[in-house]
């Protein structure tokens, strides 16, 4: 009696659906950015997706990402009490705007270092006219006073009025915001790129990176040194001639950006020097260790916020990794 047949897998597994990448992508990607302390990931999972499967499953993951998002700003808006048309397309333009960016990333066929500044600088254009069309406005900035107040007014303390509040605390805060925002979304595009590519186990085809995309590979193309220069250049005018307005908004933002991929290059040259010596784990331990002293000493942070830039810089002429066999 031959039993061989009863010991076949159960065909019913084989037959199992996964679900597609796409759904999951888009999914987590809308539930990043609804979660609010980590929506600066939510384009990781739909350049995975773009990574993974390619342009179609990309574009349908950025879809489902702005439905879930679409119905967490209603719900959102809904339970404060503010569901108004304007108020939805306020909170929908900037996932939207940032989701068109990421798309568009995988759609150009050009050097990934121009595309990705390319789209940064496009989408700094769109999202400065918004910031000066909404925080950048005294109106927003009184009634931003106003919720500070209210918040605050429990507390019995004696606090000042409206006025003072909006021109002492809000107006250099939105300043900080509109000097740093560009800089900020190129390193959103960038890092979401970077890191989704790496996760979808596709070559980035980025000049100066490795396929992986990892931090000791990485090297700042030679033609950018020269707008970086001329970046720095501009905010010493800004600095010393006490400009403000556009220039000065145009000048941190792009010397900001230029600083942090330097920096980044010269945090990849401390990573190769350790790997080079053997030393693979404490690469990771110096980069927590920078971290908690940038946090709790402020010359600290300063120290290395000049430093490590230089050392990318220097790179351009000194090339420690080609030397060294690399």
């Amino acid at each position: 009696m031959e039993i061989h047949d009863s010991m076949d897998p159960i065909p019913v597994r084989a037959n199992r659906r996964k679900i597609p990448v796409w759904v999951s992508a888009g999914v987590l990607s809308g539930l990043f950015y609804a979660s609010g302390f980590i929506a600066v990931a939510f384009l990781v999972p739909v350049q995975f997706a773009f990574a993974k499967d390619g342009k179609k499953e990309g574009l349908l993951s950025m879809l489902a990402s702005l439905a879930v998002i679409g119905i967490g700003n209603v719900i959102r808006l809904s339970s404060l009490g503010f569901m108004q048309f304007s108020a939805l397309v306020q909170t929908f333009l900037p996932p939207l705007l940032l989701l068109f960016g990421i798309g568009i990333l995988n759609l150009l066929a050009v050097d990934s270092w121009k595309k990705v500044i390319a789209v940064s600088i496009a989408l700094a254009i769109v999202f400065g006219f918004l910031l000066k069309a909404s925080i950048g406005t005294q109106e927003v900035q009184q009634a931003i006073a106003s919720i500070i107040l209210q918040l605050l007014g429990s507390s019995g303390a004696q606090l000042p009025d409206a006025a003072t509040v909006a021109r002492d605390y809000v107006a250099p805060a939105v300043e900080v915001i509109l000097n740093c925002y560009g800089a900020l979304l190129f390193l959103m595009l960038a890092a979401s790129w970077s890191i989704g590519n790496r996760l979808g186990k596709r070559d980035t085809g980025a000049e100066g990176t490795s396929p992986k995309g990892s931090i000791r590979s990485m090297v700042v193309p030679r033609w950018l040194l020269w707008p970086s220069i001329l970046a720095w250049g501009l905010l010493l005018v800004v600095l010393y001639g006490h400009r403000q307005g556009a220039l000065a908004i145009i000048a941190w933002n792009a010397s900001l950006a230029a600083a942090s991929w330097y920096a980044l290059q010269g945090i990849g040259l401390i990573s190769y020097f350790f790997e080079s010596k053997g030393m693979h784990r404490t690469t990771g331990l110096m980069l927590v260790l920078l971290i908690l002293l940038i946090l709790l000493d402020r010359k600290v942070g300063l120290a290395v916020a000049i430093l490590m830039p230089v050392l990318g810089v220097s790179e351009v002429w000194l090339q420690y990794r080609i030397r060294k066999g690399a």
